[in-house]
């Protein structure tokens, strides 16, 4: 591939940033309510010249597939710069197919949590792999288009990110300090950060006036008292003179062990705080997967605490099916139901063994993958690891059980009770929260996208080895021949349970890389 050359003269170039993403529900639906949602575009714009360069955002999440709502943005950009999650791998495949068909000269960089998973398998497939932070998309600015393209300083494109509205994402720290055995960050390798004030300062100046200010971290306090309460100082500031009601983020149990944390959230206006139970009942699952900060104190101990503080408390369980037993799963659901100090969980998912982490390598080593398992099946509701019960009664649960079925009006009176005892440390706005929380994982479709409710629904398996591919696998456009195997899924186990040799390097061990790639003459090999 021959060197790309700056102009001599600069002139505008269009760029095109895409967050790309995978409904649960394998269909083409916009979730117009999802919350949390994507903050990457809107600082990776922050690096380009806006003198010289037009810059247009689109996130699959709220938008739908691009191909399908707004194709004509596909033959559009000169740059093409894409982001995703693990599982939606496949969709910057999809993506870069079509652009690269309308446009041959395109140049295409992609990033995010599904390149990090599979770093130099995905050299194959585009101009540059980003396995950084956004700010390595500077580095592939100056080299791909030239150095006068690139910003001289950072300023995030809130004007562009048509999706946020109320809530105002930002980015203050980086990375975790924990290594979980089962979180994709612990795959990346990448060191907790927390970048200057100056970086968090801009996207609170841009982003202008909002209800809400989340910080989308990965954990907020990280391993820094000093740094957090730099951060939430810096925030108030900006609370006091009319900017923002309250604030909103990520933490880990370490959080709630201090009071002093949750009475200086609450003084500042947190409204709530997300953190990963995981479990309310498996302290020896907890240590299994390196989580043994949550095995210290009771987890139900700790989420009153902080509620009685004044904070709504938002969490997630894992269900295991390696490990869990499905009598262990259905105790965890009444402990929620039979415990009005506890709310309602936000998400329950099936345990994801992303590759590149300690728990995927066990999984390859001990023979628990599915046959036919696709990177796309790595999203937390599709069994795609044998269980210690019956798969039959295994799907069960992870089709009906995760949902509170047979449970539901248990849960319902639970709801009822939670606001009634925390009628007097929640308000107004906490309440609904916790009630739209409520509703969410009774009918997460409804809640996150009603427009979807009156689509015909996806009959899915739930089980990857006989799972359905999403609609979009089949190109809607047209699609050059030497890029037709971009949409075959990217198979991560084969039909005979073996991991597929494509991937193995990159999937059996962790793989840091600091600096982008630029990809030269890649040796094409078809996906599954």
């Amino acid at each position: 591939m021959n060197s790309i050359q700056s102009p001599s003269a600069p002139r505008r170039k269009k760029i095109l940033i895409v967050n790309c993403f995978f409904p649960d529900e394998r269909l083409p639906i916009k979730r117009s309510n999802q919350v949390p949602n994507a903050v990457a575009p809107v600082l990776l714009a922050g690096y380009f010249n806006e003198e010289l360069c037009e810059v247009k955002l689109y996130n699959e999440v709220s938008s739908g597939f691009i191909e399908i709502y707004e194709p004509e943005l596909l033959a559009w950009p000169d740059m093409l710069v894409l982001s995703s999650l693990t599982a939606a791998f496949d969709r910057l495949l999809h993506v870069t197919a079509y652009a690269k068909t309308a446009n041959p000269k395109v140049i295409v960089a992609a990033g995010g949590h599904g390149v990090r998973a599979l770093p130099e398998y995905s050299k194959q497939f585009f101009d540059y792999t980003c396995t950084g932070d956004v700010d390595q998309i500077r580095d592939v600015i100056c080299d791909s288009i030239g150095p006068a393209y690139a910003a001289d300083e950072f300023n995030p494109r809130y004007d562009l990110a048509y999706w946020i509205k109320r809530l105002g994402y930002a980015e203050s720290s980086r990375n975790c300090n924990f290594q979980c055995g089962f979180c994709s960050l612990t795959s990346a390798g990448r060191r907790y950060e927390v970048p200057p004030l100056s970086y968090l300062d801009a996207q609170m100046e841009n982003m202008g006036k909002r209800p809400i200010f989340f910080f989308q971290d990965n954990q907020i306090m990280g391993s820094s008292q000093k740094s957090f309460h730099e951060r939430l100082e810096l925030f108030q500031r900006r609370r006091l003179a009319g900017q923002f009601k309250y604030w909103s983020g990520f933490v880990t149990d370490t959080f709630f062990w201090d009071e002093a944390n949750i009475r200086h959230a609450k003084d500042t206006g947190c409204i709530s705080v997300f953190v990963g139970v995981e479990s309310f009942d498996n302290d020896k699952w907890l240590d299994n997967a390196n989580k043994k900060q949550n095995s210290q104190h009771n987890q139900a101990e700790l989420l009153r605490r902080a509620i009685d503080g004044g904070i709504l408390v938002q969490y997630g369980l894992v269900y295991d099916p390696t490990q869990h037993t499905l009598a262990e799963m259905y105790r965890e659901l009444d402990i929620i139901c039979e415990n009005s100090e506890i709310p309602a969980p936000n998400f329950i998912f099936t345990a994801i063994a992303f590759p590149g982490t300690p728990f995927f390598r066990d999984c390859v080593e001990k023979k628990l993958f599915l046959p036919n398992t696709n990177v796309r099946d790595l999203e937390g509701s599709t069994l795609s690891l044998k269980g210690v019960d019956s798969q039959e009664e295994t799907l069960k649960f992870v089709k009906r059980g995760r949902r509170f079925a047979g449970y539901r009006s248990k849960f319902l009176r639970h709801q009822i009770k939670f606001l009634r005892r925390y009628r007097h440390s929640l308000n107004r706005d906490q309440k609904l929260l916790s009630s739209i929380t409520a509703a969410a994982i009774l009918a997460p479709t409804a809640v996150l996208g009603p427009g979807a409710i009156f689509r015909k629904k996806q009959m899915r398996t739930h089980l990857s080895t006989t799972e359905v591919q999403d609609g979009v696998y089949t190109p809607c456009l047209p699609v050059d021949e030497k890029y037709r195997h971009y949409f075959e899924p990217t198979n991560l186990i084969d039909q005979h349970g073996e991991l597929n040799e494509a991937l193995a390097d990159d999937a059996m061990a962790s793989r840091h890389r600091n600096r982008p790639a630029r990809n030269e003459d890649p040796q094409v090999v078809v996906v599954g």
